[in-house]
This record gives C-alpha cells, structure tokens and sequence, in this order.
C-alpha cells in the first residue's frame, strides 16, 4: 500500500518537481534542527502568509505519514508545531522532507502471512506473523542535543522543546499502526521518557485488539501476552510497584503495570541499535541507520514499472497484496482507520 500520487502532488506544490536529489538522504535537514531554528521578526501579514504555506506542507505531509508513511511521523510531528508561528527556515525544513519523497514516493507498507525477513534480519529474533507485536522507544530531552561553541551566544528554548518524542509501531504480519509523538510532560529521566512511550503503546494496543476482535481477525487473544519491546530500563520498571523515587510519574503510567498483571501485555528488551523504532526518534539520525530501520519497516512495490491497470485485474500475481484471506482482513482493518488506496492499489486488491 502506498500513496505515489499524493507524493508527487506534494512535489509540485512545493514547486520541487524535477530536481535533483539523493535517494540514501533522510527527511531531516542535517545539521538544522528544527527546535534549534531561529524566530524572525516580521509583519503579521507575512507571518499569516507563512503560516498558511506551512500548515498546507504540514497536512499533505501528515496525511502521508499517518497512512502508509512512518518514516515521515517524526519530522512532520516537529514542524507541525510551528504551524501558528512558522519562520522561513520552518519552510526550508519542509520542503527539505518533500525533497525526501522524491527519490522514495513508492514507499509504502506491506502486510504479507510469510516471515518478514527484512524486520527479522534487523530485530534478530522471529516474529509471528500472526501474532500482534510492538516495537516502542523514546529520545529524551532536547531535539538538539549537539554540544554549543564556546563562541556562539546560548539560545534560551521554549519550555515544550525539552519534551521527549515518543514512538511506537505495532505488527501484524506488517505495520498496523505507528506513531511519533512530542510528550506533554518534561521527563526527568530516560526510563521515565520510555515509560510514556510504552504507556502511549499500550493505550493504542487495547484500541487496535479491539478493532481486531470486531471484525473477527483475532478471535481473543491466545497466544499469551502482547509483547511489546523496549531498550530501556522502562523493561524491569513494567514489572515492578511504584517506588518513591518515581512517584512523580504521572499515575495514569500505572496502567502499564496492570496491563501486564492482567497478562495482556508483557514487555520485553530489545537493543537499542536493533529496535527499528529507534526510526521515531532523533533529529539528526546517522543517514545508513536511519534507511537500515526504514526499509525494516516499510517496502517499495514488487515493480517499478507502472502496471496495465486493466490488466492487472484480471492477473492476480500483479497485486499488491498478499492473497491471504487473514491478512486481507488486516488490510481491510487498516483501510478502515482511513488509509488513501490510489486507485491501482484498490482494483489490484479487488482481483485477490
């Protein structure tokens, strides 16, 4: 499942329709954080102005990102915070991300009944395609965690940007559902910054099963416990009561710990160089390590050439997805939450 066409209609809105770029670059502006880009005085009128073009770029680029494009949640979740008081580097930084789409506009998810190898080979461990699983981590602190020059004056942030960013993705047989969120707290410490992370993940599980045992995907839960994977010390905390020490963690992250006493969660570790939300993250990512998460995450189409449409319905090894009446199912449940098929995608999956 992807969405090409509202890839290059991005493009050509941004007006960056036909140049040149660098297919192994990430959507991040390197060595240009966002939290770090400095406010420009202007009039109101060509703040309005800017303000428009940004929440324009903003919601193309959301609609991507919450549809069939996790490696784009991170950035677009930072610059859609300036929507209402957007400077010109703030523009730079998204047309930097639309730049991105342009070498990668087939991106897209897959949802398949075999072993994903390519998530495997980077987890190291097998997961079930059957089997709900989740991958959860968190940075802590400062977007911009580069070490100041002695020379440069010391820029004073605003409160929200010491908040940490959450992330999550949850699979079945491919990614269900992710997300890359700013908290609404400023976390003390880096198990407490993973805490909400796992807590976010937890809520979206119990939405996502019940969506599942709706439609009758999953007839209860009867494998055991969801496990969800974590890099932090977030692992022993989920299977401990609430010390002294932490009890200025908001009470509402207690559900985590009832979710796993009530055995429908467990949380497990995974490294962090092999926990491919580690994708959610930071900022500045090293270039290899970022693509590495993102092609474990998500797939180009089995060809690049463009498909005879009216061909296609009538040969079914040209689709796109996988013909298995599960996931066909899980891809019916993912469609349901609003997922854009173009119209390829749709009359492939017809023809399953």
């Amino acid at each position: 499942m992807n969405q090409p066409n509202d890839a290059h209609e991005l493009i050509a809105k941004a007006g960056l329709a036909g140049i040149f770029t660098n297919s192994t670059k990430t959507p991040y502006c390197s060595g240009h954080p966002v939290d770090s880009i400095p406010d420009v005085d202007m009039s109101p009128q060509d703040r309005d102005a800017l303000n428009k073009t940004l929440q324009e770029y903003v919601g193309s680029l959301n609609w991507l990102s919450t549809q069939t494009r996790p490696d784009l949640s991170t950035i677009t979740n930072m610059i859609a915070q300036y929507n209402n008081k957007c400077s010109p580097g703030h523009i730079d930084s998204a047309k930097y991300a639309i730049r991105y789409l342009i070498d990668t506009a087939d991106l897209g998810i897959k949802f398949s009944s075999r072993s994903t190898s390519e998530l495997e080979s980077f987890i190291k461990f097998p997961l079930d395609p059957d089997t709900l699983k989740a991958l959860t981590d968190s940075n802590w602190g400062l977007q911009d965690q580069s070490v100041p020059h002695p020379d440069v004056p010391p820029i004073f942030l605003d409160l929200f940007k010491s908040c940490s960013i959450a992330g999550f993705v949850i699979w079945l047989g491919g990614p269900v559902d992710w997300a890359a969120k700013c908290q609404t707290y400023t976390a003390r410490s880096s198990a407490e910054a993973e805490i909400g992370s796992v807590d976010q993940c937890t809520k979206q599980l119990q939405y996502i099963t019940s969506i599942l045992l709706d439609l009758c995907i999953l007839h209860e839960i009867s494998n055991g416990p969801i496990t969800i994977y974590n890099d932090n010390a977030a692992v022993q905390w989920s299977h401990n009561m609430t010390i002294k020490g932490l009890r200025y963690i908001q009470i509402r992250e207690n559900a985590v710990r009832e979710n796993v006493q009530k055995s429908f969660i467990q949380v497990e570790h995974v490294a962090g160089k092999r926990n491919a939300s580690d994708m959610f993250m930071k900022e500045d990512k090293d270039p290899a390590h970022y693509i590495d998460c993102r092609d474990a995450l998500q797939a180009t189409p089995p060809t690049t050439k463009i498909l005879n449409i009216d061909k296609t319905i009538n040969e079914p090894s040209h689709s796109l997805v996988t013909p298995s009446v599960h996931h066909d199912s899980v891809f019916l449940a993912r469609c349901a939450k609003g997922v854009l098929m173009d119209r390829r995608s749709l009359q492939a999956f017809s023809s399953v």
